[in-house]
This record gives C-alpha cells, structure tokens and sequence, in this order.
C-alpha cells in the first residue's frame, strides 16, 4: 500500500468514527421544568408543523419574501406517545420555550406516564408526583436523536417470528442482486473479448468481498477482481476498462432508480429529499451523459485537454479506446444496464425486509425503497469506510419523521452486517476450497495487489 492509499484508508477510517462519535454523542440534553398541571391536561405538547416546508422550501420562501408558518403546533397530551414514535415532539418549558424532549422516556403503554420529579430525581410515575413543577428530559444537539437506551429497547422488542422470516428474505433477495452484478461482469467482459466462466465469476467476486472485510479498505471487492482477472488473462486494459464501463453503468442506473421513484415517494419535506428532490435536473443530465458515455464514448476524447492529471488522462484514453468495442456491439450494455437496474433493485428490497423485520410501522413501500437508493447514493459520495455511518444517518434523515430514529437507524444498520458477514464470508471458503487460483494466494501476491489500488 503506497502512502496516498494508506491517506485514503486513514481518511475514511477517521470519518466514519467520527460520524458515530456525532451520532451518539448528545450536547445540552438533561431534565428541563415543566408544570404539572399542563402534564396533566395535555397542553404544554407540541410537534412539527407538518405545513412547514423543507430546506429548500425554506430558501425559495426567504428568496421570495415570504413568512413561513409557525415551526410547531399543539399536540394532545393522549397523542404524545404515538407522535413520539413517529418522530419529534416538543414540550413548552416552565420558563416559556419550547424544546424538544425524549417523550419515549416517559411513555408507558403509549401513556405519558412518567416523569422526573426533580433534576436529580429517579424516574416516577406521574400520579405520584407533587408540586408545581415536574422534569421531562430535553433532546439535546446529537445528528440522530437517540441513545443506546433508545437503541437497546428497539432491539429487544424485536418478534423473532417476523425478523427471522423478513431477515432471510433480506438476504436472499440482496444475493439475488450480486449474482446479476456477476452477470453483469461476464457480459461487460465478453464485450472485451473475454469469456471467463460465471463459475469462476462468482468464486471471484466472493472472495473480492472476503478481502473487503478482512483487509484494509484498499484491497476490496473492485481491486481483487481487477487483480484476479488481469492475472488469468494478462489484458489489463480490458479487464480495468470492464470495471470502468460496470461503475458508470451502476452510477447511471442508481441515478435512474432515484429518478424513477423520486415521484412517488412523499416523505414529507424531508430536507435530504428537498435536496435531492431539487438536484433532479443535474441528476436526469447524469444519466444521459453517462448514458451518451456507454455509446458514443469517442464524443468524450476532448475531455482529455482538460484533465490535469496525466495518469487520469492516460487512463480516459485507455477507457475509451476499449468503450468504443461497446459502441460497436451496443447489446452488453444493455444487458448490463438492466443487471445494474435489477442489482439496484434488490438493495432497495433488502432494506425493506430489514424494515419490515425491524417492524417499522408508519412507513410506505416506496418512501422505503426510495430512501434505500438514495442511502445508496450517499455512500458512494462520503468518504466513509463500507458507508458505515452514512447509512444510518441518510435513512434517520429521510424515515426519522415516519418511525423512530433507533428503528430508522438499525434498517441502515443491519443492511452493514447481512452485506458484510452472511454475503461476505462465504468467500473464505472460495478462497480455500474453489479452484487452484484461489489456493495459492501467496504474500507476494497480496503485496502487488496492495501496490495496485
């Protein structure tokens, strides 16, 4: 591993703890004074105004000149707990503001029940509480707003009989997706003008994923079956330009997904979907120069005047030369397109079996899917390790309002480790059982690749 991969590794590994120190770690939270009588009668709650709209809402409404409507609206005191479960409520203060707090902590059978009854009181149930003045917990600053409490709870309602049922369905539906992402290699391969076997594909692609969980980041899924690939058929323009065409075509049909399902999935102002949602007009010319990209790859040769890098220019040249085969011959792109289309697909589907094995209530089928493609866009932009921590924090950002953040942040959660032990580690046993190519796998071998990446 040269210094700039040891950089890169370092870099991603410092970013991802660092967004799990943000995600757990919570600034001004504790017990704020609240009166009682308003916990009684219902009337110091609050929650989000659903007629508030979302960030870029917002900025067109300041760009305008227009007021927006106030942030919260009353809540009834018997609809808290339920509220609370669907996301953010509010609580007016003894001294006049109103903050957000941890409703769940006091809840008891969707009752707000309990309450603190000084600042360094335990917990007690609300009826036996006197005094003008009782403590509710304040939600402090925290990127997602739980806390192991919150987490463990989630986790220890779980139902085995729907988690085990959903989580196998989970898995098998993502393996369905790898295989077409196999596919999809061989194909983009035999448009090079290598026919490699699906056999010998999969033990590949198996052990690529091995290495990616048992080897730093530098040595993943792309770089061995780069490195296994070039070593069986000494074309390492071909087989470099074949994983080159399959990120473009993955990229283009991730885009695609997005924008097909962008109508479709109302996630309330969400700002992640604002964002997004505002950003449809670069991400339709995406897929259309990447499309352009795939078939007429000689258009792009004067981009090559403006790449600074001579390594970079060296290698769009290369690309291009080798895409050209595809433009003669259009019908594996196509066929790969589709395989990145159906691998898409299947990702968004496993996310939705972990929510429904998580029992995520308050929620579509498609607000789902549609935050599992754009979960998916995140960790292909951040610089995270594995997307370790974008992907929690892209599906509270866009589910958070619809469940709980704990729920919304074990789906993302648990996609990490069906993706990485049950589909991953499978490649160990291709590494020592399948063919002679994946027996002698020597430390010299395993040098070059990390020189390679």
């Amino acid at each position: 591993m040269n210094w700039k991969s040891a950089v890169r590794t370092l870099s991603k590994v410092i970013f991802t703890v660092a967004v799990f120190v943000a995600i757990f770690a919570e600034f001004g939270g504790g017990p704020v004074a609240v009166t009682r009588q308003g916990v009684l009668d219902g009337t110091v709650f609050y929650q989000a105004n659903p007629e508030m709209p979302g960030l870029v809402g917002k900025l067109k409404a300041k760009f305008n000149g227009t007021s927006l409507p106030e942030a919260t609206v009353p809540l009834a005191g018997d609809k808290v707990c339920k509220a609370a479960a669907e996301g953010g409520v509010y609580v007016q203060t003894q001294a006049g503001g109103i903050v957000p707090f941890k409703a769940l902590r006091h809840c008891v059978d969707d009752k707000l029940l309990r309450v603190y009854p000084s600042v360094s009181g335990e917990l007690s149930a609300l009826d036996q509480t006197s005094g003008e003045a009782v403590y509710l917990y304040k939600q402090g600053f925290q990127l997602v707003p739980m806390d192991m409490h919150d987490l463990w709870a989630e986790i220890t309602s779980i139902e085995p009989a729907v988690f085990i049922p959903w989580f196998v369905f989970a898995m098998l539906i993502k393996l369905v997706g790898i295989f077409a992402n196999i596919y999809r290699w061989q194909v983009l391969l035999r448009g090079q003008g290598i026919d490699i076997g699906f056999g010998w594909l999969t033990a590949s692609y198996f052990v690529g994923r091995y290495w990616g969980i048992v080897t730093p980041s530098t040595m993943g899924l792309d770089g061995w079956r780069l490195y296994d690939t070039i070593r069986l058929t000494r074309k390492p323009i071909e087989c470099t330009t074949a994983l080159a065409v399959e990120r473009v075509i993955g990229l283009v049909g991730l885009l695609a997904v997005i924008l097909m399902f962008m109508p479709f999935a109302n996630l309330g102002g969400r700002d992640l979907q604002d964002v997004i949602a505002g950003l449809r007009i670069p991400i339709a010319a995406g897929v259309f120069f990447g499309v352009l990209f795939l078939l007429q790859p000689a258009w792009f040769r004067g981009l090559k005047g403006v790449v600074p890098s001579a390594k970079a220019r060296n290698f769009l040249e290369n690309a291009i030369d080798s895409a050209t085969a595809y433009s003669k011959n259009r019908t594996p792109l196509l066929v790969a397109l589709a395989c990145a289309v159906v691998g898409q697909l299947t990702t968004m589907f496993m996310y939705f079996g972990n929510a429904m094995a998580l029992d995520v209530q308050g929620t579509t089928m498609t607000q789902i899917l549609y935050a599992s493609a754009i979960m998916t866009l995140g960790t292909f932009l951040a610089p995270s390790a594995s997307g370790e921590g974008v992907r929690e924090l892209v599906f509270v950002a866009l589910l958070g309002g619809h469940t709980t953040a704990a729920k919304a942040f074990l789906v993302g959660h648990l996609g990490f480790w069906i993706e990485k032990l049950p589909l991953s580690i499978p490649g160990g046993w291709f590494l020592l059982r399948a063919p002679e190519a994946y027996k002698r796998v020597t430390q010299d071998d395993l040098k070059r690749l990390k020189e390679s990446v």
